[in-house]
C-alpha cells in the first residue's frame, strides 16, 4: 500500500464511523449481507496464497542464484509484508465489526505504528524494484555487455537503496500514527496528522502519490517502448546471429513479457482504489453517501488491490521456466525424501521383523530340543 491508501481505508473512514452518530455516515456493520463473510474469506485466501507463493519465490532464488531472482526474490518479500500487516488488519475489521484496534498501552501504539508503517512500504519497494528490472532489460538489449558487468554485489546495493528509500518515504508514519480514544469508547489507530493539519497532510499525500506511483509509472512507461524498438530493429539479423544469441534474444523478451504482466497487474490492482482515493482526499462530497452500489464497488476495489500481494507468485510461474524447473525439483526432492524415510522405516520393519523371527525360530529349536530330549529320556 502507498500512504494515501492506508490513510482512506484507515484513517479518515474510521474516525467518522468510530467517532460520530449522524446517519450519513455508514458503519462497518450496516454493508450488505454477506458481504462480510466474503470479505473475509477472499482475504484468508489471498493471505495463504501471498505467503506460501511469496515464500518459494524467496526459497527458489536461495537455490537458483539467478540474477533476475534477486529483483523478484525482493519484491517477494515486500509482498509479504502486505500479507503479514496488512491483510490480518483488513480480516480482523471484518470478523470484530469494527475498526477499534485490538492492542492497547505501549505494545499496541507500536504495533499501531508499525503495522501502518511496514505495510505501506510494500507498494514503494515493488515499484521502484519494477523501475530497476526495467533499466536491466534497457541495459540487457541495447548495450549486452554493460548489463553482463552489472555485479551481484551492485544489485545488492540496489535493492538496499529501494528499502532505504522507502523507509525514508514513509517515516512520517512512525510519529503520526497513534492510538486515539472515540466517542464510542473504542480505540482506534489513525494518522493525526490528517486531523490536526489537513493540508500539511494532503500535501503529504499527493508527495507520496506522485513518488511512490506516478514517476515509477511514467518511467517504465517510456523504457518498455525503448526495449520493443530496439528488439524489433534486431529482427532484420534474425538469419546472421548465432543460435546462442537467438536463445538470448526469446530469453530477453520473455523476461519483457513477465516485466510487463508484472505492471499490468500492478495497474488493473491498483487504478480503481486510487481513483476513489483521490476523489475521498480532494472532493469526499462527490462520493454517495451510504449507496449500496458505491459500497460494493469500493470492496471490489479493495479487494482486487489487496490481493496484489498473491499475483507475483503466478506471473513467475507462468514466464519463468527456471522457477517452475526449481519448483519441481523441489517437489521431487521432498518425494524423494519421504521416500527415503519411508524406505528407511521399512528396513527397520523388515529387520526388526526378521530379528523377531529369528527369536522365533531360534526359540521353537530350543523348545523342540527340549521335548525331543524328554522324549528321548
Amino acid at each position: 500500500m502507498s500512504g494515501f491508501v492506508n490513510v482512506s481505508l484507515d484513517t479518515s473512514n474510521d474516525y467518522v464511523a468510530e467517532n460520530s452518530s449522524n446517519t450519513s455516515s455508514c458503519p462497518i456493520a450496516e454493508k450488505p449481507v454477506g458481504i462480510r463473510e466474503v470479505n473475509i474469506a477472499i482475504h484468508v485466501i489471498t493471505l495463504v496464497v501471498a505467503l506460501v507463493g511469496n515464500n518459494l519465490l524467496i526459497t527458489a532464488f536461495v537455490k537458483m542464484k539467478e540474477p533476475l531472482m534477486l529483483l523478484i526474490a525482493n519484491m517477494a518479500a515486500s509482498d509479504l509484508l502486505t500479507a503479514l500487516f496488512f491483510l490480518p488488519r483488513l480480516i480482523t475489521i471484518e470478523v470484530v465489526g469494527s475498526y477499534s484496534f485490538q492492542l492497547q498501552g505501549l505494545v499496541g501504539t507500536i504495533a499501531c505504528k508499525m503495522s501502518f508503517f511496514l505495510s505501506d512500504i510494500s507498494i514503494s519497494v515493488s515499484t521502484q524494484s519494477l523501475v530497476i528490472i526495467a533499466v536491466e532489460r534497457l541495459l540487457a538489449v541495447v548495450c549486452p555487455l554493460r548489463a553482463r558487468n552489472i555485479t551481484a554485489k551492485t544489485r545488492r546495493v540496489l535493492i538496499a537503496s529501494t528499502w532505504l528509500v522507502a523507509i525514508a518515504f514513509h517515516s512520517p508514519y512512525l510519529y503520526t500514527f497513534e492510538l486515539v480514544k472515540v466517542k464510542n469508547g473504542n480505540i482506534i489507530c489513525l494518522n493525526k496528522w490528517a486531523l490536526d493539519d489537513e493540508p500539511a497532510f494532503l500535501r503529504y499525500v499527493i508527495f507520496l502519490f506522485v513518488t511512490v506511483l506516478l514517476i515509477p509509472l511514467v518511467v517504465i512507461s517510456i523504457l518498455y517502448p525503448i526495449i520493443f524498438i530496439n528488439l524489433g530493429r534486431d529482427k532484420m539479423a534474425g538469419h546472421r546471429i548465432s543460435k546462442r544469441i537467438r536463445r538470448n534474444r526469446g530469453r530477453n523478451m520473455n523476461l519483457l513479457k513477465l516485466a510487463l504482466a508484472t505492471v499490468l497487474s500492478l495497474l488493473i490492482c491498483y487504478t480503481s482504489f486510487i481513483v476513489i482515493t483521490l476523489f475521498r482526499l480532494l472532493a469526499p462530497d462527490t462520493l454517495p453517501k451510504c449507496s449500496y452500489s458505491f459500497i460494493i464497488i469500493e470492496f471490489i476495489s479493495i479487494m482486487v488491490m489487496s490481493s496484489y500481494c498473491a499475483v507475483n507468485p503466478f506471473i513467475c510461474f507462468i514466464f519463468l521456466r527456471n522457477f517452475r524447473g526449481e519448483l519441481r525439483i523441489m517437489c521431487r526432492g521432498k518425494r524423494q525424501g519421504s521416500k527415503v524415510i519411508d524406505n528407511n522405516i521399512s528396513g527397520r520393519t523388515r529387520s526388526s521383523t526378521a530379528s523377531t523371527s529369528c527369536r522365533v525360530e531360534s526359540h521353537k529349536g530350543k523348545s523342540n530340543s527340549v521335548s525331543s530330549q524328554d522324549t528321548f529320556v
